[in-house]
C-alpha cells in the first residue's frame, strides 16, 4: 500500500511561523498586564485600598465603565469596591441589584457573561435585568478563588465591545493572584469577635464538611463523650460488698468438758426446734452414774445398820454421805440430760459451728460449738471504704445484688454508719446498716453475700472516673 507524501510550500510555513510568533507575544502581553496589575496590587497595605487598586486596573487595562468587587458575607455577596471611587452609597437600588448579579455568578461558581454565549449551560437572568435596568451594556462576572473556595465576585461593565474569553481568562487570574492578599487584609480589617467567629466557622466547616467521614465521626463522638463526661451529672452510686445479718443471733455453748461422739448439722443448714445438733460422749457419764448408784445403794445399807445398832450418830454420818452421794447423782444426770445439744428456737440457720472434722475432740464448758441466727428482721450491712464514706449518706437509698440470685436486686434505706472503722482486707472499711423497704423475701438467709451500690449526690463521669486518683494524689502531694 503506498502511503501518499505531503509537502508544504516554503511561504505555508513562513505564514505559520509568524502566526505562532504572534500569538506567542500577545500571551506574553496579556501575562505582563497580569503581572502588573498584580504588583500594583500587592503594594497597598488596607483592604479598601487593594481592592479599588484591583478594580481601577482591571477596569483601564480592559477599557471598562465599571469594575466592582463584591466580598462574600455570610453566604451573600456585599459590595466592597468600585473602580476609581472611594464612596458608595451601600442602600442605592443599583447597588442591590449589582449584588443580585453578583450572586448569581456566586450560585453557579461559574464566569457569567452578557450578553451570553451561543448554547451557554448558565443562567444571566440577573445580569440581563441589572442591564437592561441600569443600561450597563455588556458584563462580565467571574469568581475571586483562594484555593477551591470562591471569596468574591469582580464584576465588570462595558458598553460596545462584548467581553471575550481571553479577558475572562486575565481578570481570573489576576484576581486569583491576589486572593491571597486581600483575603489577609479583610481579616485584619475586621474587629476581633469577627476574626474569631470567621475562624472558628473556617474550622468546624473542615470538620463538619463531607471528606474524611469516618475521622470526623470519631472526632464527634469523642468530643461529645468528653462534653457529657464533664458537664452532664448522672447518679453516682457507692459500690461495696454486703453481707445480710439478723440481731436475733443465739449461741450453743458446751454445758461441760467433754468429747463430741456426733455432729447432725453443719453451717448453711435450716434447723427446728427441739431437732438434735451434737452430741456429747456419755460413756464416761454413765460409768460415773453406775458408781454412784452403788456408793448410794451401800450408803442406804450403812444407815440401815446403824438404825438396826441404835446408832445415833453413825446414822447421821451414813445419811450425810448419802445425800452428798445423791447430789453427785442429781449432776451426773444432769449433764448426761444435756449431752445432746438440741434447737431451742423455732426455726433457724446455723451460720457458724462446721464440727463434722472434730468428732472426739475434747471441748470446754462454755465453748461456743454452734452460731445460730433467726429467719427474721433480716438487714444489710455494707462494708463501705474510709475513701468513699464521705459519699454515703443517712437516710438515703440503695440496692442490693445477692450472689445467689444476681439477677434481681432490692432497694433499701440507710439506717446506722458505724461510728469507728475495721479493717477489713488490709483497708479501714466502715459498716453502714441498711433496712430493707420492702419485706424481705423468704429465701434470704443471714450470711448471703452481695454487692450494695448506695446513691450519692449527681456527679459528672469524670468526677466518678478520677476522684479517688485525685484524692490519693492529694493525700501523698500535699504540703
Amino acid at each position: 500500500m503506498n502511503k501518499k507524501t505531503v509537502s508544504l510550500e516554503p511561504t505555508e510555513i513562513i505564514k505559520a511561523m509568524q502566526g505562532a510568533l504572534q500569538s506567542s507575544n500577545a500571551k506574553i502581553m496579556q501575562m505582563t498586564n497580569v503581572f502588573d496589575t498584580v504588583q500594583k496590587v500587592l503594594e497597598k497595605e488596607t483592604f479598601k485600598a487593594t481592592a479599588i487598586t484591583l478594580a481601577s486596573e482591571i477596569a483601564d487595562r480592559h477599557h471598562a465603565e465599571r469594575v466592582s468587587l463584591g466580598w462574600l458575607k455570610h453566604d451573600y455577596i456585599a459590595l466592597k469596591a468600585i473602580s476609581h471611587t472611594d464612596r458608595f452609597e451601600k442602600k442605592m437600588q443599583i447597588v442591590r441589584d449589582l449584588e443580585g448579579a453578583m450572586e448569581e455568578a456566586y450560585e453557579q461558581d461559574a464566569a457569567i457573561t452578557y450578553p451570553e454565549k451561543e448554547n451557554s449551560p448558565l443562567s444571566n437572568r440577573e445580569h440581563k435585568r441589572y442591564s437592561e435596568t441600569h443600561n450597563a451594556g455588556n458584563l462580565l462576572s467571574v469568581p475571586i478563588r483562594h484555593g477551591d473556595e470562591v471569596i468574591g465576585i469582580i464584576t465588570c461593565e462595558r458598553k460596545g465591545k462584548i467581553f471575550d474569553d481571553n479577558e475572562s481568562t486575565q481578570i481570573h487570574l489576576a484576581a486569583n493572584l491576589c486572593s491571597a492578599r486581600l483575603l489577609e487584609l479583610y481579616s485584619k480589617s475586621r474587629w476581633f469577635g469577627a476574626r474569631m467567629a470567621h475562624k472558628a466557622r473556617k474550622v468546624l466547616g473542615k470538620f463538619l464538611g463531607h471528606e474524611h467521614t469516618w475521622a470526623k465521626l470519631i472526632g464527634i463522638l469523642v468530643t461529645a463523650f468528653i462534653l457529657f463526661a464533664t458537664l452532664v451529672p448522672i447518679e453516682y452510686r457507692v459500690s461495696s460488698p454486703a453481707i445480710l445479718k439478723t440481731d436475733k443471733i443465739i449461741y450453743t455453748t458446751a454445758p461441760f468438758d467433754g468429747y463430741i461422739e456426733s455432729v447432725s448439722v453443719k453451717p448453711g443448714d435450716m434447723v427446728y426446734k427441739g431437732q438434735e445438733l451434737l452430741r456429747l460422749d456419755q460413756k464416761e457419764l454413765k460409768l460415773e452414774e453406775a458408781d454412784l448408784m452403788a456408793v448410794e445403794q451401800d450408803n442406804r445399807r450403812e444407815i440401815q445398820k446403824a438404825q438396826a445398832n441404835r446408832e445415833l450418830a453413825e446414822m447421821r454420818i451414813q445419811q450425810a454421805k448419802l445425800a452428798q452421794t445423791l447430789a453427785k447423782l442429781k449432776t451426773v444426770r444432769y449433764k448426761l440430760s444435756k449431752s445432746v445439744i438440741s434447737v431451742t428456737a423455732d426455726s433457724a440457720i446455723i451460720v457458724e459451728g462446721d464440727l463434722q472434722k472434730r468428732i472426739g475432740a475434747p471441748v470446754s464448758q462454755g465453748s461456743e460449738l454452734f452460731q445460730m441466727a433467726t429467719i427474721e428482721n433480716i438487714y444489710v450491712e455494707s462494708s463501705v471504704s474510709e475513701l468513699e464514706i464521705k459519699n454515703v449518706k443517712l437516710g438515703g437509698e440503695g440496692l442490693l445484688a445477692i450472689k445467689s440470685r444476681p439477677d434481681y436486686v432490692y432497694r433499701f434505706r440507710t439506717e446506722r454508719i458505724s461510728p469507728t472503722a475495721t479493717v477489713k482486707d488490709q483497708e479501714n472499711t466502715f459498716a453502714v446498716r441498711g433496712e430493707f423497704v420492702k419485706q424481705t423475701p423468704a429465701w434470704f438467709r443471714p450470711g448471703m453475700t452481695g454487692i450494695t451500690k448506695i446513691f450519692s449526690e449527681k456527679k459528672t463521669l469524670w468526677w466518678i472516673l478520677s476522684h479517688q486518683a485525685i484524692d490519693f494524689l492529694r493525700l501523698k502531694l500535699w504540703w
